[in-house]
């Protein structure tokens, strides 16, 4: 990760760490990169009060570099990613901070494929921030760029959505819209579909995304799947990228379950690609577990969904993703989309003819602790010989039931430890265990 981008694009508080210069500049760079020609430019937004902000700086630094915007207003992220390569356009860029709150805001920049931006150019971007000077080339008179209002190619994107999905009319389904970008494009979609859906917090104040809401959230949409009779509740985050389920009785269905669904989908229809999955670090074993008892094997990444396409794309696989809800179904589109997701996991349910319990029973999610060490040296704390040493000892107790997964931060002084077992119990004791050890290296 770079000093300004993280692995989900420049994200922070907004109007300090991500303030109206540092919009300006990431535009004024996309506005002109790579030169020679004049860029054309698609802009999208959640519901945060702070996008107007942002949008205008990033819009100004587009058009004093003589490249021509074109503006989306509210939509999701994946959205972007489609239209961008649909029309041809040279960059696309989302300001949202996706499950953060409202006072949090962020810039996500897509290249012409739809992916996010490469490192090297992500590198060029944060010189040319911290730079004292404004080094790039300035336009005059007839090469200024234009605003061109595109608000209508929302439509696009929804009947790309809606091309993928069987006759879901029957579906009684109830969207937590996280009061953010899936609050104005999920009925428009879904009353496209035919389906039967009635919403929660889609009613977006500024303020109010992923309020206590959405995928981060899903307190009030357990309670409303335990009372109603709903077949299926879909819980976005603020722009739409990720999605987790509640069942009928109010069960919690993760991203890690949704991969399980999908694979076994996908597998049965012949288009699951050398029967693997991508999954990252954080996946809970048990999906391994079941997947393997289907002939199928995961191939691990480290934490990001950035880093899930770039293996899929690599290996030429066609589904990954995070135990977070983002889910990458790659012959459909370049990133994950939690709206896709949605349609793939109704489309299992109306083809199956099965509700998710009964589609999930070969799944066991096993019993996972998470803790926080604060060191003040972490890469000497990991290199430390003997606490890999009892890394591996706990591991051999553990066998083929569990998991220890010992790494640094990427933002704080800490070591985060996870373990996963049978028990909560033995969890508990193997995290101690390596939590006690941490403390005593004193680094």
């Amino acid at each position: 990760m770079g000093k300004y981008f993280g692995t989900d694009g420049v994200r922070g508080l907004a109007g300090q760490k991500l303030n109206s210069s540092l919009a300006f500049r990431i535009g004024r760079f996309i506005g002109q990169y790579p030169g020679g020609k004049k860029n054309r430019i698609l802009i999208g937004c959640d519901t945060r009060l702070s996008c107007d902000m942002l949008k205008t700086a990033i819009v100004s630094g587009i058009l004093a570099s003589g490249s021509d915007a074109y503006l989306l207003d509210v939509t999701t992220t994946p959205s972007i990613s489609y239209l961008v390569v649909k029309k041809g356009y040279d960059y696309g860029v989302m300001i949202s901070a996706s499950h953060n709150p409202y006072y949090d805001n962020g810039i996500k920049v897509f290249n012409r494929q739809g992916e996010k931006l490469d490192s090297k150019i992500e590198k060029l971007i944060e010189d040319y921030i911290d730079s004292p000077t404004d080094f790039l080339p300035l336009r005059m008179n007839e090469f200024f760029g234009r605003m061109v209002p595109s608000v209508d190619l929302v439509d696009e994107y929804v009947d790309f959505l809606a091309s993928k999905a069987r006759d879901l009319g029957h579906l009684k389904v109830l969207v937590d819209g996280a009061n953010g970008s899936a609050s104005l494009v999920a009925p428009k979609l879904f009353k496209k579909l035919g389906i039967q859906a009635n919403y929660i917090n889609i009613h977006p104040n500024g303020i109010n995304i992923n309020d206590r809401c959405g995928s981060t959230h899903l307190g009030q949409l357990v309670l409303e799947m335990k009372k109603n009779g709903y077949d299926i509740g879909l819980a976005f985050d603020g722009d739409a990228d990720r999605l987790l389920i509640v069942r009928h009785g109010g069960q919690v269905v993760d991203g890690d379950a949704i991969l399980y669904l999908a694979a076994v989908d996908m597998q049965k229809r012949g288009v699951l690609k050398e029967n693997t999955v991508v999954a990252t670090v954080m996946s809970n074993i048990g999906l391994k577990i079941a997947l393997k008892k289907h002939n199928m094997r995961v191939k691990e990444v480290q934490v990001g969904d950035k880093y899930v396409q770039a293996c899929l794309k690599e290996q030429n696989l066609p589904l990954g993703g995070e135990q977070s809800g983002h889910i990458i179904f790659l012959q459909d589109l370049n990133t994950g989309d939690g709206l896709l997701t949605a349609i793939k996991v109704m489309n299992i349910l109306v083809s199956t003819g099965k509700p998710l319990e009964e589609l999930l029973g070969d799944l066991k999610i096993y019993p996972q602790a998470l803790k926080n060490v604060s060191v003040a040296n972490k890469e000497a704390v990991l290199a430390h010989g003997g606490l890999q040493s009892l890394i591996d000892e706990l591991e051999t107790t553990l066998g083929d039931t569990g998991r220890i997964l010992v790494r640094a931060s990427g933002t704080e002084s800490l070591v985060r430890i996870m373990a996963e077992a049978p028990t909560f119990e033995e969890c508990d004791r193997v995290v101690s265990a390596l939590v006690n050890y941490i403390n005593e290296i004193s680094y």
